[in-house]
C-alpha cells in the first residue's frame, strides 16, 4: 500500500466524474482522511441522490454543470473517472500547476498489496474475467473480481485479498502511472471508440499501457491470432532477449500451434511454457467442452487457462471449471427456444468485430437485429460475413437508416423505430430452425441507459407470455 497516500489528512483531492467508480474513489479517499471534492458535467438536479449520498459520508464540496479551472486548481491529487477524457483542456491547466492526475484503477492499486491480474481487449473481457474469477475461487484463492465489469476497482481496498482480477477498458488504462500487474492479458484489438482515438496506433498504445510497468518476473499474454498483437508480442520477445527488463510474453492461439504459450486445435490443448532453468514444460491436455458457441469463446477460455497455469493453479481445477462455465448475461446468452426458433442476446456486441464473432458462432439461418446508437461504425465490413445464412437483417433504433444504407444489399425496406419493433419483426419472419440474434453493433444510448438494460428488455420481450412466437 502506498504510505504517502495513507497519511495525507491535510491534503486535497478532487474526483472528476460521479459514475460508480467515481463515487467509490471519493469515498475511499475520504475514509483515508483526504479533504475530498467532486466535479461532474451534469447538473445538480440530476445528481441530487448521488450528492446526498456523498454528503452523508462527509463530502459536501462539489461542482456541477461543468468543470472550471478555479475549482480544479489548488488540489494535491485529481482522480479521473474512465468516462472523462484526459485530453480535456482543464487537465492541461492543472498539470502546469504540478497537480498529479490519475485514474480510479491507479488509485485502487495504490491501496492494495495483493498481486494483480489485469485484462483488456476490444471484446471478450467480461466473459474471460468472469471465468477466471470462477477458476480462482475453485482453487480456494480469496480473489477480488472487478474493474470495468461493474464492481469498482477501488473496492479491492476494503479487505485483504490474495489476488485481484481486473477487467480494464482503454479509458481506464489512460489513467495509470505505477499500476503493475503480475499477469497482463490482451485478448484482441479491433476498431472501437473511433470517437476517442484518432487511429489504430493510438488505440494500440492505449491498450498496451497495461504492461508498461511490468518486469522480467511478470507475464504478458497476447492473442497471436490478432495481427497487431502478434507483431507487438514478437517485438517484446526480442526486447527481452536483448536483456531489457520486460515481461515474459506468452501467446495463445486457436488457429495455429505456437512456440511459447498455449494453442487449442480441434479437441486438444498444447502447452509450451518456459521454465526458470531455460527449458520448456511441454504437454498436451484434452480440451474442455465449452457451453458457449464460437471460436472467439475458445480463445477466451484459452486465455483464462494460460493465465491460471501461469498463476500456478492445477490443470484439473482449471478444466473442471471451464467445462461447467455457462457464460454470462448479454454475451451470446441463450434467452429462449420458441416454436423451433432460438433467441440469443448479445447486447454487449457494441462494435463490428463483436457482431462478426457472434454471427460466426452460428451455422443456422439468422435473423439479425442490428442498430441502436451509432458510434461511427463501418457496417459494410459485415457484408461478406452475412452472405450465407441470413434470413433477414432488421435495422433498428437511431442507426436504422445508416445500417440499411451501408448494407443496402440486405435492405428489405423495413426499419424498426426501437427494439420492441425489431423483436416483433423478428418473430414475424423467423422460421423453425432459425436463430434470432440481437448483436446490435452499436451503443444503446438512443433508447437505454446501457447495454445491460437493452439486453434485459430484449429478454423480456422474447419471453412475454402473450408473445405470438
Amino acid at each position: 500500500m502506498n504510505k504517502n497516500l495513507q497519511k495525507n489528512s491535510q491534503k486535497k483531492a478532487l474526483v472528476v466524474g460521479l459514475g460508480v467508480s467515481g463515487i467509490a474513489a471519493a469515498r475511499l479517499l475520504q475514509k483515508q482522511g483526504w479533504q475530498v471534492a467532486v466535479s461532474d458535467q451534469r447538473e445538480a438536479q440530476e445528481l441530487e441522490p448521488v450528492l446526498q449520498t456523498l454528503a452523508d459520508f462527509g463530502i459536501s464540496e462539489f461542482e456541477t454543470g461543468g468543470h472550471s479551472e478555479k475549482f480544479f486548481l489548488n488540489r494535491d491529487l485529481i482522480v479521473v473517472s474512465p468516462g472523462v477524457p484526459l485530453i480535456l483542456p482543464i487537465f492541461t491547466a492543472v498539470r502546469r500547476n504540478g497537480c498529479e492526475i490519475i485514474g480510479e484503477v491507479e488509485l485502487a492499486a495504490r491501496f492494495t498489496d495483493c498481486p494483480l491480474v489485469a485484462l483488456t481487449g476490444t471484446n471478450g473481457k467480461t466473459t474471460t474475467v468472469t471465468v477466471l474469477g470462477e477458476i480462482f475461487a475453485a482453487a480456494g484463492i480469496n480473489t477480488f473480481v472487478g474493474g470495468n465489469l461493474g464492481r469498482p476497482a477501488v473496492e479491492m481496498a476494503k479487505e485483504r485479498f490474495s489476488a485481484a482480477i481486473l477487467e480494464l477498458s482503454s479509458f481506464q488504462l489512460e489513467g495509470i502511472k505505477s499500476f503493475h500487474p503480475k499477469i497482463a492479458i490482451i485478448l484482441n484489438l479491433t476498431p472501437d471508440h473511433q470517437d476517442r482515438y484518432p487511429d489504430t496506433a493510438a488505440y494500440l498504445e492505449a491498450k498496451t499501457a497495461i504492461c508498461q510497468n511490468q518486469k522480467r518476473s511478470d507475464f504478458l499474454l497476447l492473442n497471436r491470432d490478432d495481427p497487431q498483437l502478434k507483431a507487438y508480442g514478437v517485438a517484446m520477445q526480442s526486447r527481452r532477449l536483448a536483456g531489457e527488463n520486460v515481461p515474459e510474453t506468452l501467446f495463445f492461439s486457436v488457429e495455429q500451434e505456437i512456440e511459447t504459450g498455449a494453442s487449442w486445435l480441434k479437441d486438444e490443448i498444447t502447452i509450451k511454457v518456459p521454465c526458470p532453468d531455460g527449458g520448456f514444460i511441454e504437454r498436451s491436455i484434452k480440451a474442455p467442452t465449452p457451453k458457449l458457441p464460437g471460436a472467439h469463446n475458445r480463445s477466451n477460455y484459452l486465455a483464462a487457462l494460460l493465465t491460471s497455469l501461469a498463476w500456478g493453479i492445477d490443470e484439473e481445477t482449471i478444466i473442471s471449471t471451464l467445462n461447467t462455465f455457462a457464460g454470462i448475461a448479454h454475451r451470446l446468452e441463450h434467452v429462449a427456444s420458441r416454436a423451433g426458433v432460438d433467441f440469443y442476446n448479445d447486447s454487449k456486441a457494441t462494435n463490428i468485430d463483436a457482431v462478426i464473432k457472434a454471427v460466426a458462432s452460428f451455422e443456422r439461418p439468422l435473423v439479425l437485429l442490428l442498430g441502436g446508437y451509432d458510434k461511427g461504425a463501418d457496417f459494410t465490413v459485415l457484408e461478406r460475413y452475412l452472405k450465407q445464412g441470413l434470413r433477414e437483417l432488421i435495422p433498428f433504433g437511431r442507426a436504422a437508416d445508416e445500417v440499411a444504407r451501408q448494407l443496402s444489399v440486405y435492405d428489405q425496406g423495413f426499419r424498426a423505430p426501437d427494439l420492441r419493433g425489431a423483436v416483433d419483426r423478428a418473430v414475424a419472419v423467423a422460421r423453425p430452425g432459425d436463430v434470432v440474434l440481437l448483436a446490435p453493433g452499436c451503443a444503446s444510448f438512443d433508447e437505454f441507459k446501457n447495454y445491460q438494460e437493452r439486453g434485459d428488455t430484449f429478454r423480456s420481450l422474447v419471453r412475454m407470455d402473450n408473445s405470438p412466437i
